[in-house]
């Protein structure tokens, strides 16, 4: 029977760090040391990056960043890592999705910067994501793209598709009491449900590490509200104590950008502040058909 890798529990005393693997190499499960960290976060990040692959999640950038999380790691603890790799097989093994802390390894894998591998030449800032990098400031690097979506960005943006998802759920026994756009009275219990599952779908997404690109213009209108709420909350200051413990990126909070990368275009914001009577069979086909050049979701549009 091949070693099968059901997850990996991150372990903290006052001293050490470590990453146990709990794994079955045929006659039953049995709990063993992976390697050893300096810091509890570094123990966090891998292990979550592992559950990641063992729970079958996206692997797109998966094994690449936790190889990055890795180079900052001495050569034994990465060849302990890296040797199991090839062992990970994605199942859906309960054991996996338990240990992975909710919604928080995909958040924290999305990428802090765009910079080439080992610098670019002109930014004096690329290990630190061109934070306060002059020559980003003054336009002189065009190498260094700045990512669309970075850990920070990602939890206000999760942390806003939950609020408003169950906000519509409010909404399904009182619209008047919510703050929505006002064709969202128009729609049937029905299409409520199923704008309910918009934010819960782009919420998904971020869960799993993967830019929340919209399907319908009720996920465009869905991702254009969860901006305006995640900018309320970061002006809140909310959810300070958790972001200060996500890395800080310069393209950290950038909302226009989001909308104008993710969404296709902009036809949906005239429905937004559209006050007439629209047909129930309109608002459904407009609202919730998939777009054309837009597959569907490879895992369940379900948040962990």
């Amino acid at each position: 029977m091949k070693t099968i890798y059901h997850g990996f529990l991150p372990q903290h005393t006052a001293s050490t760090h470590r990453v146990f693997a709990i794994v079955d190499h045929g006659s039953g499960e049995t709990v063993e040391a992976l390697a050893t960290f300096p810091t509890a976060e570094r123990a966090d990040t891998v292990a979550d990056l592992l559950n990641l692959l063992t729970v079958g999640y996206p692997p797109e950038r998966t094994r690449e960043r936790l190889l990055t999380a890795l180079d900052a790691e001495p050569g034994p603890v990465r060849a302990s890592v890296t040797a199991i790799l090839d062992a990970l097989r994605p199942s859906r093994h309960r054991l996996a999705v338990q240990l992975r802390r909710r919604a928080h390894a995909g958040i924290a894998s999305f990428p802090t910067n765009g910079c080439p591998t080992g610098g670019c030449g002109t930014c004096p800032t690329c290990g630190d994501g061109c934070l306060d990098c002059p020559a980003c400031d003054s336009g002189e690097c065009d190498a260094c793209l700045a990512p669309v979506i970075t850990p920070r960005t990602a939890l206000l943006l999760y942390v806003a598709a939950m609020t408003l998802s169950d906000e519509v759920s409010g909404a399904m026994r009182d619209l008047d009491n919510w703050d929505f756009p006002p064709f969202i009275k128009q729609l049937t219990p029905t299409s409520l449900v199923q704008f309910r599952a918009t934010f819960v779908a782009l919420a998904a997404d971020l869960a799993h590490g993967i830019e929340p690109q919209p399907r319908t213009n009720a996920e465009e209108i869905a991702l254009h509200l969860m901006t305006d709420r995640a900018n309320v909350e970061l002006e809140l200051g909310s959810y300070d104590d958790m972001l200060e413990r996500l890395p800080e990126s310069a393209a950290d909070y950038d909302w226009d950008s989001i909308l104008e990368e993710l969404v296709q275009d902009n036809d949906y914001t005239g429905l937004m502040a559209y006050r007439g009577k629209l047909p129930a069979k309109e608002v459904t086909k407009s609202l919730f058909e998939r777009f054309d050049n837009m597959l569907e979701r490879p895992y369940a549009a379900t948040t962990p």
